[in-house]
């Protein structure tokens, strides 16, 4: 027959045991919502950085689409025949234009 201090032993050794498990739980439930909220500000500052490279794409793609109409409006003939006109240029004259034939060398052209 065990005595009384043994039982008081036995029982102050179950009281023990039963604080590890429930320290490791508590542990790991802490781990596990840090790890939530590290993962949630993450996420946040992922979402942030994904909608500034949107607006920056968006920025340069309105710009391409300005440049494009820009060099269009550069490059038609009204305003290429202004610049010419303020550069002193205009048709050429029968005389300074010169034809080769497709088979002719500028080379050889220009050495007859």
């Amino acid at each position: 027959m065990p005595d009384a201090q043994q039982e008081a032993g036995a029982g102050r050794n179950k009281g023990r045991g039963s604080v590890l498990p429930l320290v490791l739980s508590g542990a790991f439930l802490a781990a596990l919502a840090l790890s939530l909220v590290w993962l949630n500000i993450e996420r946040t500052k992922l979402a942030y950085r994904a909608r500034n490279l949107q607006r920056e794409l968006e920025q340069a793609l309105d710009l391409g689409a300005k440049l494009k109409a820009e060099r269009e409006h550069l490059l038609s003939p009204h305003e290429l025949g202004k610049k010419a006109e303020a550069l002193g240029l205009g048709p050429a004259k029968p005389g300074h234009i010169r034809r080769m034939d497709s088979g002719t060398q500028p080379e050889k052209a220009a050495g007859k």
